[in-house]
C-alpha cells in the first residue's frame, strides 16, 4: 500500500509510473482469477510477423529487412525467434495463473534450465489440456535463452523498423505451441518496455462514454426541473381559471334557475291569462299577485262564473271566494273577490308540516 505522504511527495513521472504499476498489478490479479482452463493457450500466429533466421538476419514477407535511418516509424508486430535460439524443457508444475506461472518460472530458471544464475530468461506454458481432470500439477513447457542474445535479437528489429509486440519461439515438436519470452525480457530490464497507448485511448474512450450517460442524466434533471418550474408557474393562473370557471358555472345555473321561474311566474303574463279568462262584462278592480297566489278583486256580469273561467286557464288551484253577499250589486255588477293558489307553485313555508 502507498502513504499518503509518499504519494504527495512523487512528481508527475514517479506517480504516474507507480499509477501504471499499481494499474497492471490490478488487472494481473483480475486476470489470475479466471479458471486455468479458460486461461489463453498457445496457438498459431495470425496476422504479419517478422522471423529471424539462424544467422541471425530478419526477414518479413519473404524478403530480408534492412536497418533504417534513425527516427524512422516502426511497424508492430510479433518477432519469431529461430528454433534453435531457445532451450525447453518439459516438467511438471502446480497449476497456476499465467501471471503467477511467471513469477515462479523467474524464481526457478536457473533449476530448470542450463544457463548460469541471472544470465537467461525463461518463460512457461502450462500445457491443461494434457493434465489430467483435477490434477494440482500439469505439464509445462518451459522455454529460455541468453538474456544478451534476446536483448540483441530485440534491437536488431528495432533497427530493421520492427517493434517487437512479442518474441515468440515456437516449439518444433507441438506444431503451433508457442511462448513469448518478451515479457520476461522487459522484466530483466535488459530493453525497455514499450509504452502501450491503447489503455490510455480505451480510457478516454471510457471517460467520453461516463460522460456522455452523466450528461444525458443531466439533461433529464434539467428538463424535469424545468417542467416542475413551468408548472408551478402555472399553478395560480390554473387556480384563477378554475375559479372563474366554477363561478361562470353557478352563474349559468342561477341565470337558468331565474329564467325558468320567471317564465313560470310571470306577472304579466299572468295577468294577460287573467285578463283573457275573465268572462265577459267583468272588470278587475284590484289586481294582487304573488309567485304562490293571486287574488283580484272587481265586479262581474249577474250569471257569470269567476271560478270556473279561471279553473279552465289551467293555471289556477284551490279557488277560493271572499264575498260574503255575492248577490249584492253594486253600480257594475255583482261583486267577486276570488284567491286563487298557481297550480305548481310551492307551498309557503309555514304550510310545510
Amino acid at each position: 500500500m502507498i502513504r499518503t505522504g509518499t504519494v504527495l511527495d512523487m512528481d508527475m513521472s514517479s506517480l504516474g509510473t507507480t499509477l501504471r504499476e499499481g494499474w497492471d498489478w490490478w488487472t494481473g490479479e483480475l486476470a489470475a482469477m479466471v479458471p486455468a482452463r479458460l486461461q489463453p493457450q498457445g496457438r498459431k500466429l495470425s496476422g504479419p510477423s517478422a522471423a529471424f533466421d539462424a544467422a541471425g538476419d530478419l526477414w518479413l514477407d519473404g524478403a530480408a529487412l534492412e536497418p533504417v535511418a534513425e527516427g524512422a516509424r516502426r511497424r508492430l508486430m510479433p518477432v519469431v525467434l529461430p528454433p534453435a535460439a531457445a532451450i525447453a524443457t518439459r516438467t511438471m508444475l502446480p497449476r497456476l495463473a499465467s501471471r503467477d506461472l511467471a513469477r515462479m518460472i523467474a524464481l526457478e530458471s536457473d533449476r530448470l534450465l542450463p544457463f548460469p544464475p541471472g544470465s537467461a530468461i525463461a518463460a512457461a506454458r502450462a500445457l491443461s489440456a494434457e493434465a489430467e481432470p483435477g490434477a494440482a500439477r500439469v505439464p509445462t513447457l518451459v522455454a529460455g535463452m541468453p538474456q544478451a542474445r534476446a536483448a540483441a535479437l530485440v534491437a536488431s528489429a528495432r533497427e530493421c523498423g520492427i517493434e517487437p509486440l512479442a518474441l515468440v519461439w515456437q516449439s518444433p515438436e507441438d506444431e503451433g505451441l508457442t511462448i513469448d519470452l518478451l515479457p520476461a525480457l522487459v522484466a530483466s530490464g535488459a530493453v525497455p518496455a514499450r509504452r502501450d497507448s491503447r489503455p490510455f485511448w480505451w480510457g478516454v474512450v471510457a471517460a467520453l462514454f461516463l460522460a456522455n450517460i452523466g450528461l444525458m442524466i443531466w439533461r433529464d434533471i434539467a428538463a424535469t426541473n424545468e417542467f416542475a418550474a413551468e408548472v408551478e408557474a402555472q399553478a395560480a393562473t390554473g387556480s384563477a381559471a378554475r375559479a372563474l370557471a366554477e363561478r361562470l358555472a353557478r352563474e349559468a345555473a342561477l341565470r337558468k334557475s331565474l329564467i325558468a321561474e320567471r317564465d313560470a311566474h310571470d306577472p304579466l303574463s299572468l295577468l294577460a291569462l287573467t285578463a283573457v279568462a275573465l268572462p265577459e262584462g267583468a272588470w278587475v278592480q284590484r289586481y294582487s299577485s304573488t309567485p304562490e297566489s293571486l287574488r283580484i278583486t272587481g265586479y262581474k256580469a249577474p250569471g257569470s262564473d269567476i271560478q270556473t273561467a279561471l279553473r279552465a286557464t289551467g293555471r289556477f288551484a284551490s279557488l277560493q271566494t271572499s264575498v260574503s253577499d255575492p248577490t249584492a250589486e253594486g253600480g257594475g255588477g255583482q261583486p267577486f273577490d276570488v284567491s286563487a293558489t298557481l297550480a305548481g307553485a310551492p307551498k309557503p313555508k309555514e304550510a310545510v308540516q
